[in-house]
């Protein structure tokens, strides 16, 4: 049996995506309802000053992004840029994903499931091919 034949695939691959999916959503929400608090992580992490008209642009095209990647849209952009999305985040905070018990006083044990969901978003961009449940999966299944 083949991973593209095998439907437990499909089905891990939809709630690997629904779950990733709810997690760049809450980000954007974040950013679209408390603007401030986006502004002050940018600016602590990204070294970025964001205006609040930034961060609601961000929150609406980060919403758009995590609405694609739930409902499996333009899977290989989609996907792609979740995965760019957070593989900066990763990069970002490299102090607290090297401290997380802050040895150093930089760390928060928190950070460690950065590692995981970076994982995750990983694997779905490259299996992304056998999302079935997807809408992407839905066209090309009736063309």
């Amino acid at each position: 049996m083949t991973l593209a034949s095998d439907s437990r695939a499909a089905w891990g691959l939809l709630i690997l995506r629904f779950f990733l999916g709810i997690f760049l959503l809450q980000w954007a929400i974040e950013k679209l309802i408390l603007p401030n608090a986006a502004s002050s992580i940018a600016k602590n992490f990204y070294k970025v000053d964001l205006s609040t008209t930034a961060s609601y642009a961000l929150g609406i095209a980060e919403l758009v992004l995590s609405l694609a990647l739930l409902f499996g849209a333009f899977r290989l952009v989609s996907y792609g840029l979740s995965l760019l999305v957070h593989t900066v985040t990763v990069i970002v905070s490299y102090r607290q994903l090297f401290d997380p018990y802050g040895f150093a006083k930089v760390g928060n044990h928190l950070w460690i499931s950065t590692w995981p969901t970076w994982g995750g978003f990983i694997a779905l961009f490259l299996m992304r091919e056998w999302d079935r449940f997807s809408f992407d999966g839905w066209r090309q299944s009736r063309g």
